[in-house]
């Protein structure tokens, strides 16, 4: 039978329990819940339940890259002490990479060929696997990418140890000259539109005289392609001055 804990940190209560693992050892599982310990206390008998009528022990061997972005996702991205705005950067990133086919490759068979490939496509754009024609992504936006394959990859090494070792180490990225601007209408997902370059203007000539502490966020989200919340939600961890960019 497996045992299970509830545990706040900050605001919010996470609830965790044992499983076996495919070695057979006893790992420990958590997982956010809610504001409420009673509410939290209730996912927790649910996932015990769920665990106990199943007995699903994950086989590394039959794990892909998708389904490690989605554990690593779970289990140390949302539950870590990044900001929320780079949590849900990388989050955005995450679903970016899940509809390449690389995700869907079995985690023990990636190789850093595979990997430095499907970077030099977001690098230099070509052809895609659903055969449209793309270009290539900013110097940000691929350090995004990089960044979330690098954590889950060594996530997968220790403590998970579905691999004995990390192919994205040997990644190189590389980069244009002249990079793309990510407010292209070719590069927007779904009707998601940034607001006109005029319409922008407009709403800085109007924060000047009514609310001037608001236009760095606006400044911020618009040429960084933030959501206000994502902007409002940054930390100085997130800042690169070095390297001039957000993480």
């Amino acid at each position: 039978m497996a045992k299970g804990s509830v545990r706040k940190k900050g605001k919010k209560w996470y609830y965790r329990f044992y499983v076996e693992d495919a070695s057979g050892n006893l790992v420990q599982k958590e997982y956010a819940g809610t504001e409420s310990k009673s509410e939290t206390e209730k996912l927790l008998r649910q996932a015990m339940d769920d665990y106990e009528s199943k007995k699903f022990i994950a086989k590394s061997e039959n794990i892909t890259v998708g389904e490690l972005l989605d554990i690593w996702a779970e289990e140390e991205l949302k539950t870590g002490t990044l900001s929320n705005g780079t949590v849900q950067n990388y989050l955005g990133a995450i679903t970016n990479i899940k509809k390449h086919p690389i995700s869907e490759r079995k985690l023990k068979n990636v190789t850093s060929e595979h990997l430095q490939a499907f970077f030099d496509l977001l690098s230099f754009g070509g052809t895609y696997p659903d055969g449209s024609e793309r270009k290539g992504y900013s110097k940000d936006y691929i350090r995004s990418f990089s960044a979330v394959l690098q954590q889950s990859f060594r996530f997968a090494v220790s403590p998970k140890q579905y691999i004995t070792f990390n192919p994205m180490q040997y990644i190189k990225l590389k980069y244009q000259t002249d990079e793309v601007d990510l407010f292209s209408d070719d590069d927007m997902d779904g009707d998601i539109q940034p607001i006109p370059r005029e319409d922008y203007e407009r709403l800085i000539e109007f924060l000047q005289d009514y609310n001037p502490p608001a236009i760095l966020p606006i400044q911020i989200a618009y040429y960084a392609g933030l959501r206000i919340g994502e902007a409002c939600g940054l930390a100085w961890q997130d800042v690169n001055l070095e390297e001039q960019c957000l993480t």
